[in-house]
């Protein structure tokens, strides 16, 4: 599923993790990693050259396709346009305008870090919530994040909806380890109950598709998402089912 993954770097501190985040996906799924710098017109980007000069050796040492894009312009147009071109099947994006990236034409995860001691989690919780839907790829990516970082990984789906126990026989035929719940309703104070009695290092949560003339619905996990506990990945599927 997951065969083109692009990663946007900048000049701030989460690139480096997003990047390397990145780079562990495509080597699992054997994929190319295309790595995207979008810069304004004059600007200056030592840290953003250095980090894309590392990934992309560290690729080439992992026998993976790599390939450094630099573009001026605006960031958004500039994605959009590189994806399309490239046939993008995910891209790790860092944290600006989550509705906004979410609109991109493929797959998105959106790289959020508040604690840098914990880039590397040992407990990860998943939040799924409401109609499931792109059931699939749902799956592939929560077994490509439990596999990434090796550990067992905790999904609680708030809802009703019955395609969730498809999710969780799938990954345990394909020998993750979870620890799931079901719960009938979403809130901003559960979300952060769960995932502080848990004492979760990375949360990944779902962000909705966009409802009627593309217009994304305010709810209660756009509060999560902006004051996140821990270390967050907002991820949008985008294959079809």
């Amino acid at each position: 599923m997951y065969k083109k993954v692009l990663v946007e770097i900048d000049e701030g501190i989460t690139a480096s993790v997003s990047a390397r985040y990145a780079l562990k996906f495509a080597k699992l799924n054997n994929a190319s990693l295309y790595l995207c710098f979008i810069h304004k017109k004059d600007a200056k980007f030592e840290k953003a050259e250095t980090i894309l000069k590392r990934v992309f050796i560290e690729a080439e040492k992992n026998n993976l396709k790599a390939e450094c894009i630099i573009k001026e312009g605006e960031r958004f147009a500039q994605l959009k346009d590189i994806i399309k071109k490239e046939k993008i099947d995910i891209a790790f994006l860092l944290s600006d305008d989550f509705k906004r990236l979410s609109k991109l034409p493929c797959s998105v995860a959106v790289v959020k870090i508040i604690n840098m001691g914990k880039i590397t989690p040992k407990r990860i919780l998943f939040i799924l919530r409401g109609r499931l839907d792109y059931l699939k790829e749902k799956t592939d990516f929560i077994m490509n994040i439990s596999k990434i970082f090796h550990v067992k990984v905790f999904i609680i789906y708030f809802g009703k909806d019955k395609n969730i126990e498809k999710i969780f026989s799938s990954l345990r035929k394909h020998d993750i380890k979870i620890e799931s719940k079901v719960l009938p309703k979403f809130s901003y104070k559960l979300g952060m109950f769960q995932s502080l009695s848990k004492k979760v290092e990375l949360l990944v949560v779902e962000q909705k598709r966009a409802g009627f003339l593309g217009i994304f619905k305010p709810d209660s996990v756009s509060k999560l998402i902006e004051n996140p506990p821990c270390n967050l990945i907002v991820f949008k599927p985008y294959h079809k089912k």
